[in-house]
């Protein structure tokens, strides 16, 4: 399974939306109910960083406040595909706050959203935060990195 954790500059988990987010760092987690292990495998720059796009400066993206006509309008709702060019091969999007047309997005794509809280600041907790609270822990007994 691969997972995205939207991350800053400095590698903190980033908990604004998740389209707003310089970068994400992509985990691979493997595997069987009772032992789980994640690495982290990469860190990709969100496409609108590597572009300064406008989805980066607007502070309602940021705090997932869009105007409603915003949320309806075409053009913005593909600007939200764009993250795909970081995080396409992700099963799980990992965040603390999304707006609609980040979740019915990454629906649309199959990637599914795990939320987690905001007290959470290193991207191996919330991989852990992840494992320890979904389905695949049923039968957990360890949680560690490869």
């Amino acid at each position: 399974m691969i997972v995205a954790v939207p991350v800053n500059a400095q590698e903190r988990v980033y908990h604004d939306n998740p389209c707003t987010s310089p970068m994400f760092a992509i985990f691979e987690i493997t595997g069987d109910r009772q032992e789980i292990r994640y690495r982290h495998t990469l860190t990709r720059l969100n496409p609108w960083a590597k572009y300064d796009g406008v989805m980066l400066k607007d502070p309602h993206m940021k705090s997932c406040t869009c105007e409603e006509q915003l949320m309806r309008n075409p053009h913005h709702i593909s600007e939200h595909y764009g993250l795909l060019e970081a995080i396409g091969q992700c099963d799980i999007l990992i965040v603390d706050n999304y707006c609609l047309n980040t979740l019915f997005t990454m629906k649309n794509v199959g990637i599914n959203l795990h939320k987690i809280p905001p007290f959470l600041k290193k991207p191996s907790e919330a991989i852990e935060h992840f494992a320890v609270s979904s389905e695949i822990a049923a039968h957990l007994r360890c949680v560690h990195p490869a």
